[in-house]
């Protein structure tokens, strides 16, 4: 017998999409595209090849990842868009199987700018694994931080920050997060288990030519306590100050 896939008990046709839709199989990245392509477009296309190359998904070239973005935006009559771009795997749906193409989806929308001038976090009801592979790539398997965002959201929080298994602080579920003292910088390290964020990269840069002491490692909640200045950083926002962490008591001036 062959087989057979239903969708709501009818024949489901489309299999392109089914080792995404059932593995989380595929690798994105999203940005802001302001009348056109972001500064660091190049570092995107880095991170989602190399994202590609662990899941074992065919990648594209660096010329049909920018023609596939400007043949989504240039059918918006907006010029200021959120973009995200993604590869979908496809192939045997045999689960230790390797693809053998993909497929670009992209999706453009008008941008929103984040609506608060801070941010409020608070800890995931969970840890994350420093060991894990995914951390440190924009994967489609993205359960995880729907669960702490959702958790976070119902407890009035705008993002939940991830501690991993030795009770370090990572990241929140779609930034990277840095604290001031004085002239230094802190943030975690990658190997803490998180995405090195391309954002993230140009705040280090550009810390240490204003003269800052960048200190990337492994700090717990507690670390944070007499900062300064506490924000977080993504492509999509920039750089967002947060107001409110539950670790604290108070609002930051």
């Amino acid at each position: 017998m062959s087989e057979i896939i239903t969708l709501n008990g009818d024949i489901f046709e489309e299999k392109r999409f089914l080792r995404t839709l059932m593995y989380g199989e595929g690798v994105f990245e999203t940005f802001r595209y302001n009348n056109g392509y972001p500064s660091r477009i190049k570092k995107h296309y880095k991170r989602m090849t190399e994202g590609a190359k662990l899941l074992g998904i065919h990648g594209i070239s660096e010329d049909d990842f920018l023609y596939y973005i400007y043949k989504t935006v240039e059918k918006s009559e907006e010029k200021d868009l959120y973009v995200k771009v993604i590869l979908l795997s496809e192939g045997n749906i045999e689960y230790p199987l390797l693809p053998y193409k993909t497929n670009v989806m992209v999706v453009a929308r008008p941008y929103r700018p984040f609506p608060k001038k801070k941010v409020s976090l608070t800890v995931a009801p969970f840890r994350v694994h420093s060991s894990n592979p995914l951390l440190r790539i924009k994967t489609t398997n993205f359960a995880e931080k729907v669960i702490a965002k959702r958790y976070a959201k119902e407890k009035g929080y705008d993002d939940a920050v991830f501690l991993n298994e030795n009770g370090e602080i990572t990241e929140t579920t779609s930034a990277n997060i840095f604290w001031i003292k004085g002239k230094i910088m802190y943030t975690p390290s990658v190997d803490c288990g998180l995405l090195s964020g391309i954002t993230r990269e140009a705040v280090i840069y550009e810390a240490r030519k204003q003269g800052f002491t960048v200190v990337e490692g492994r700090f717990y909640p507690e670390d944070i306590k007499d900062a300064d200045l506490i924000f977080i950083t993504n492509a999509l926002n920039g750089i967002i100050r947060v107001g409110k962490f539950d670790l604290f008591a108070q609002e930051e001036d």
